[in-house]
């Protein structure tokens, strides 16, 4: 109850409740610091100081409190005095280093960093079996002390090396994509010391991180290497997950190499395919081969392999290649027909149908996409594979302009146990709301949902047509800002950068308050960024987002390039 009133700003009732709490338990250290945060907020700091005195009279004290007092008289300008309580405190600790994380934690809460740092100090030199690395790591990464603090985190890791993966996040305040920074350039500095006075498999292992975080793969690579060539257990997962990342940030020669070099290493099947999927992968991304060449490589990869559960994720990624770069999804689907006479889990019998589900629907095959999408469902029931079948069911009926019934899924899924589903379902059940009860024909919502279709097959122009028309005839103005963004997704995925830029322009500058006025910002500040060499007016873009739509998905991320276009230093 006293805290609780301390909580709400009633402090003379709190300070009602902590004397007579005080009074019945005059030991209670609890009691006698929220009685003096009473105090202080009523601004009684002699009654304050009073009440830490009397607790300090008493023998068999504790010397935190002494911290208390002298951060009073250090509120009131009276250092020499504030001084006299602090070094008390500290001989006390010398006396007995017991004392030294109650007296520490004192410091720290005050940001009297130097004290808590030679409070700990003190008493790890005394008793060393005291151990405040932790404590005195933090305490010198507040004070900028880098490689004092990467000493002490290095030391605990040294220990036990499962610690690394709890304190790496920590580090993560600190180091930046920068190796100039100075955190960044102290953390190599403590690890080549160390592995320079004694080689250890440990420290290559922290230097990979570092480099990682530096975007400096190459390096990260040679790290992981000698890790390899050091280890007994010859494991070649951290070399994988380092291919992975240098795919995802585009840096495709690195990533096969390092493929390359788990396939010839690893005596591990699944590492092995994974591995193979990945260069099958990076063959689309060599301008030197066409996509027959692309293709060839796929079959050829099948003459020599069965569909399996180790192959089977490759041959879907040759369904969709076939589907998509070669346009023929007539020839995707047969090559999935295939799958059913082989022996896979069905978790991946269940994405094949998704899959097959996709093209029939993307071919007009609405009926035949609805019962595969069935099928899934029934196959791996409260899976996520399940939950994506119910939410292209709804996106089908959507597309077919039965509304109701797509309604009626999507208000189960936006229970779902997976955020991005939920997500999707209340988005699409929103659209459809909300453009469907002032035009009773719901003529507008019917040629958007067809627009959609078109989109997600490919039909650019014909989407736009129909947008156009939305645009040229609308009957519920409340369609005409969802009309817009689509109309400028459409040109984008024609690369006509300019178009697509006014349309997002349209529907910022006529709809303001639209739910997708931030995405439509952002969208067209990337537009002026990547596509049309326009810094000044994508920084406006990024610039609108910060001030106006601060709970915005985008605010982080069109803060930090706001930041960057501005060019502030990043760290």
């Amino acid at each position: 109850m006293a805290q609780n009133y301390l909580d709400q700003g009633e402090y003379e009732k709190a300070l009602a409740v902590y004397e007579q709490l005080l009074e019945e338990n005059p030991r209670n250290q609890k009691f006698l610091l929220g009685l003096v945060e009473a105090h202080k907020n009523l601004e009684q700091l002699q009654a304050a100081k009073k009440a830490l005195q009397t607790y300090l009279n008493r023998p068999g004290n504790y010397p935190n409190i002494e911290v208390e007092l002298g951060y009073l008289f250090d509120q009131e300008k009276q250092l020499d005095s504030a001084k006299i309580y602090y070094q008390s405190a500290l001989a006390k600790v010398t006396e007995r280093p017991n004392f030294a994380y109650i007296v520490g934690k004192a410091f720290q809460n005050y940001g009297l960093l130097n004290y808590a740092e030679e409070t700990y100090e003190t008493a790890q030199s005394i008793r060393p079996s005291t151990n405040f690395s932790i404590e005195l790591a933090r305490i010198y990464g507040e004070q900028s002390k880098f490689e004092k603090m990467f000493n002490n985190y290095v030391d605990i890791i040294e220990k036990n090396a499962r610690y690394f993966k709890m304190l790496s996040p920590r580090f993560s305040d600190f180091i930046t994509k920068d190796p100039n920074n100075k955190a960044n350039l102290a953390f190599k500095t403590v690890l080549l010391q160390r592995n320079q006075n004694e080689p250890r498999k440990l420290y290559n292992e922290m230097l990979s991180w570092l480099f990682v975080q530096q975007g400096n793969l190459n390096l990260a690579f040679i790290q992981e290497k000698a890790i390899y060539a050091r280890s007994q257990t010859k494991q070649l997962n951290n070399i994988f997950e380092l291919g992975q990342i240098a795919f995802e940030q585009e840096d495709y020669s690195l990533a096969k190499q390092i493929f390359k070099e788990v396939q010839a290493k690893t005596n591990q099947p699944v590492l092995f395919y994974r591995s193979a999927q990945y260069l099958l992968k990076l063959l689309q991304f060599n301008p030197e081969n066409s996509v027959e060449t692309v293709n060839q490589a796929y079959q050829d990869f099948f003459t020599a392999e069965k569909i399996s559960t180790l192959t089977h994720a490759i041959y879907l990624d040759w369904a969709k290649f076939t589907a998509n770069q070669l346009q023929n999804p007539q020839n995707a689907i047969k090559l999935l027909d295939e799958v059913n006479s082989s022996q896979i889990r069905p978790s991946q019998m269940a994405s094949t149908k998704l899959l097959k589900g996709d093209l029939l629907r993307l071919e007009g095959q609405f009926n035949q996409a609805l019962l595969l999408y069935a099928q899934v469902e029934k196959l791996v029931p409260n899976s996520d594979e399940a939950r994506e079948a119910k939410f292209k069911t709804a996106q089908t009926s959507y597309f077919q302009g039965d509304f109701d019934w797509a309604l009626t899924q999507l208000d189960v899924l936006k229970q779902s146990v997976s955020q991005r589903m939920a997500n999707d379902a209340l988005e699409l059940a929103l659209h459809i709301r909300e453009n469907s009860y002032l035009d009773s024909t719901q003529t507008d919502l019917k040629r958007v949902a067809k627009a959609d279709l078109l989109r997600s097959q490919q039909r650019y122009h014909k989407a736009i047509n129909i947008l156009q028309k939305v645009l040229e005839s609308y009957k519920d103005v409340a369609i005409v800002d969802e009309a817009l963004y689509r109309l400028a997704l459409n040109f984008e995925s024609l690369s006509n950068f300019e178009a697509a830029a006014e349309a997002y322009n349209q529907l910022v500058t006529d709809y303001p308050e639209s739910i997708l006025a931030d995405n439509a910002l952002f969208a067209q500040g990337l537009i002026y960024r990547d596509q049309l060499n326009a810094t000044e007016k994508a920084k406006s873009k990024f610039e609108h987002i910060i001030f106006n739509h601060p709970d915005s998905i985008y605010f982080v991320e069109a803060r930090e390039i706001f930041r960057t276009l501005r060019g502030d230093k990043i760290e």
